[in-house]
């Protein structure tokens, strides 16, 4: 895999970084990826995806002190896990909603909540996105959106009550 890896790096200094990075890292991330989601092929898939996420903004390597680079990488696998484990619970994570924390019992609620969600705003859909189902911090969404975390938190709210509303007009939400 490190091979493929190396293959979407441009210059042979890039190349050189990764496999350092790679090396020192990789075993920490897959043991980091396998406490959340117990499968050892799902917390291979984990860091993969992480390391394709470090590849996507390698130029963000060098602008990392290195006591910080550890915790960069493994709260990128922890994002992938959890990610991951969201997609085979099959369900939407709403915890931290308030109030709101009945599951999806079947398919059609699923694709209901769905549509719901497709019917929002797009500065609000955007944010709850980002927030919800990838589970970005407000920091790294006001970072991806170019926006303050002020206005970040307040997509975030006045979504989640437009979607609760929506929610409960469907009758989805008891």
């Amino acid at each position: 895999m490190l091979a493929f890896f190396l293959t979407m790096l441009e210059s042979d200094e890039e190349r050189q970084r990764f496999v350092l990075i790679y090396e020192q890292y990789h075993k920490r991330m897959e043991r980091v990826a396998l406490r959340i989601l117990e499968k050892q092929h799902d917390a291979e898939d984990a860091v993969q995806n992480a390391f394709l996420q470090v590849i996507h903004h390698f130029e963000k390597i060098s602008t990392i002190p290195c006591e910080e680079l550890p915790f960069w990488l493994i709260s990128i696998v922890k994002n992938e896990a959890l990610m991951i484990l969201r997609k085979s619970r099959n369900i939407v994570p709403l915890e931290d909603w308030d109030g709101f924390e009945k599951s999806i019992s079947d398919t059609s609620e699923y694709m209901a909540l769905v549509e719901l969600f497709r019917q929002l705003p797009e500065t609000y859909r955007a944010v709850l996105e980002m927030k919800i189902l990838i589970g970005y911090t407000d920091k790294e969404i006001a970072s991806r959106l170019g926006i303050s975390e002020t206005a970040v938190s307040s997509r975030a709210s006045r979504g989640r009550s437009l979607l609760r509303k929506l929610v409960e007009g469907e009758g989805l939400h008891t």
